[in-house]
């Protein structure tokens, strides 16, 4: 008589290999296996991913405990996921397109009354749409990305209806040595001049740092000649090994900076020192 040395019968035996006796059952297939070889080759064999179908059927007569348990527990997932859900409102400023449309009741609110659902979210989705138009009016095409990204969610650009003005939140990232650091303006007004946010970021970061030089490469200078630096936009729609820059001049309004331009959400500025504008076949472009 075979020993379980030899190889296992029956139940007892791994689905996998046959030969050992099983010790493990996959919560996902029900499959047993003899070892953690075994559990791998079945998983890629059978496309298992070796969790359990927490909506699959099970008959009244095997329900225990434990089911109920587990049940209990997804209803509950579930239940805070759709709270989450529900909290969550894209904000665009109390006179701005989009303006309080998801945090009031009515037809089209975020409160009470029958527009607290999906009527909420059209509302969102028409105020979003009303803004890129706005940009677009511009010359800017604003691609949105999908609700509930860390970058949608941060999105403050506005549009007042009554003085028809963007306001813009610009994101500045400086390349210093091998460090990337960002800076934001929350809202600007389309008309200001790009010098004056980048003054303002240079100022209090020369402040911040203990090593003052720095700061020196990205101080602004009274001539073209004296600057060592130079702020840059990916240009969109290009191959990721192959990186297009379009420079910026700091002298132009924002207005006239994005003329032209494409943006994700709002615009990020990359501010690099002159010997590091053109490097790893990353080319800049000639000014849109």
């Amino acid at each position: 008589m075979a020993s379980r040395r030899d190889g296992a019968r029956g139940d007892d035996a791994c689905a996998t290999c046959g030969r050992g006796p099983s010790k493990y059952t996959c919560p996902g297939c029900a499959r047993r296996s003899c070892g953690l070889e075994c559990v791998r080759r079945h998983k890629t064999t059978h496309a298992c991913d070796g969790k359990r179908n927490r909506a699959a059927f099970v008959d009244i007569r095997e329900f225990g405990d434990a089911d109920v348990v587990r049940d209990y527990r997804f209803l509950e997932e579930v239940g805070a996921e759709g709270e989450r859900a529900k909290r969550w409102r894209p904000t665009f400023g109390d006179e701005d397109v989009g303006g309080d449309a998801n945090r009031k009741g009515g037809r089209g609110g975020g409160g009470r009354g029958r527009g607290r659902g999906n009527g909420a979210m059209s509302q969102a989705q028409r105020a979003m749409d009303a803004l890129k138009a706005k940009c677009a009016e511009r010359g800017v095409e604003v691609r949105f990305m999908a609700n509930g990204m860390a970058r949608r969610r941060s999105n403050t650009t506005t549009h007042h209806r009554k003085r028809d003005e963007l306001s813009w939140r610009l994101e500045w990232v400086f390349h210093i040595n091998s460090e990337r650091i960002v800076r934001i303006d929350e809202k600007v007004e389309e008309s200001s001049a790009l010098r004056d946010a980048y003054a303002a970021h240079v100022k209090e970061m020369t402040l911040a740092v203990e090593n003052k030089a720095s700061m020196a490469p990205f101080k602004l200078a009274e001539r073209d000649g004296d600057v060592r630096f130079d702020v840059v936009m990916e240009k969109f729609d290009t191959p990721a090994n192959a990186k297009v820059w379009i420079p910026i001049d700091l002298r132009d309004t924002i207005a006239s900076a994005l003329r032209g331009k494409t943006v994700l959400e709002f615009p990020t500025f990359h501010v690099v020192p002159r010997t590091s504008a053109e490097k790893d076949g990353e080319v800049v472009a000639s000014k849109q």
